[in-house]
């Protein structure tokens, strides 16, 4: 195996880089070394990129992805195809307890070391998780934000035959969507102000879905959950005035500035008795089990979510674009293989 890899290099805030020659990542014991095959955008990662950083430079982010082992430790052998998930938690502490995002020093492949913008990412052996068969690789860089959109629904407490709204057609709604169907929702709405986004959630399976900006918005409610996913204010608002009375909001999308909530919207929610609740991450110490049922069982329709699949050093141009929403997308992937199907 040669000691270089290709991989896109984050050096600074609006500094990102297509390498040819970056070290081959180190294996720790207990470690597994993973060839990249399909690598996820995620929204969190753009700000990264173009304008924040992240806690040091050089890195390679991407926390979405999936690929096959190339250098394997205990039960992991070379070819075993995998997804990984990417919260390193130090496992001892009290927030460790409560859930793995709690950490107070948890590690992140992805944002904090390298992650998955590149030809190879180590990853300890306790973050793999095994694709079925069935799974694509393209798929399989899904099983991240699949993992959040189910805590996001158990966070909520969602009871079968439950009316549901979901703002938010990008890949989070959707996959909170097919989650909320899987789970025995009596009816689900999909809302966002892109006709291009309804059209995927469409293929995804969901038939019941609005456009507030040209559908009568105002008759639709009310809703036992609404879903945030949408990351934006005007979509919190939308969500107090259709949630019924003692229903719960769930979010999980954010906007990139303040979030201001007027007097009037904020004594509806009061005067409603709103359950308003914040998800973050995943938590599978519980659910492990059902999610590799529903995975094997086909449960999920993936693929129309994935607008652009490209080559990784094509994602130097996208990203830009992304960022000034020059283009639609849903999911972009990134693929070290040339960008086919996997």
């Amino acid at each position: 195996m040669d000691q270089v890899m290709d991989a896109l290099v984050l050096h600074g805030p609006g500094d990102y880089r297509w390498e040819t020659a970056w070290p081959l990542p180190s294996i720790p014991e207990g470690w597994a070394l993973v060839e990249v095959m399909a690598a996820g955008i995620c929204g969190s990662d753009l700000p990264r990129l173009m304008s924040t950083g992240v806690y040091h430079h050089p890195i390679i982010l991407g926390h979405e992805f999936a690929g096959r082992v190339a250098v394997g430790t205990g039960r992991w052998q070379p070819g075993d195809r995998v997804a990984v998930l990417p919260i390193i938690p130090c496992g001892n502490c009290r927030g460790c307890a409560v859930g793995p995002f709690h950490c107070g020093r948890y590690d992140f492949i992805g944002s904090r070391r390298d992650g998955g913008f590149a030809r190879y990412c180590a990853v300890p052996a306790a973050n793999l998780f095994s694709l079925p068969d069935s799974i694509s690789y393209v798929e399989g860089a899904f099983i991240e934000p699949i993992a959040v959109t189910l805590h996001l629904l158990r966070r909520s407490g969602m009871q079968p035959g439950a009316r549901v709204l979901v703002f938010g057609g990008g890949s989070i709604g959707i996959l909170a969507a097919q989650w909320v169907k899987i789970l025995g929702a009596g009816e689900i709405v999909l809302a966002d102000i892109r006709d291009e986004s309804l059209a995927v959630a469409h293929l995804c399976g969901l038939k019941q879905t609005v456009n507030p900006r040209s559908e009568d918005f105002s008759r639709i409610g009310p809703f036992d959950l609404v879903i945030e996913a949408a990351g934006a204010t005007a979509a919190l608002l939308a969500g107090i005035e259709q949630a019924a009375a003692c229903g719960t909001m769930a979010i999980v999308g954010r906007e990139t500035r303040d979030t201001v909530i007027p007097v009037a919207s904020f004594e509806r929610l009061m005067r409603k008795e709103l359950r308003l609740l914040g998800s973050w991450g995943y938590d599978l110490r519980e659910d492990e089990d059902l999610l590799r049922r529903e995975l094997a069982a086909g449960s999920f329709v993936l693929k129309p979510m994935v607008t652009q699949h490209v080559p990784l050093r094509d994602g130097i141009g996208l990203i830009a674009k992304m960022w000034r929403h020059e283009m639609f997308y849903c999911k972009v992937l990134l693929a070290m293989d040339g960008g086919s199907s996997c």
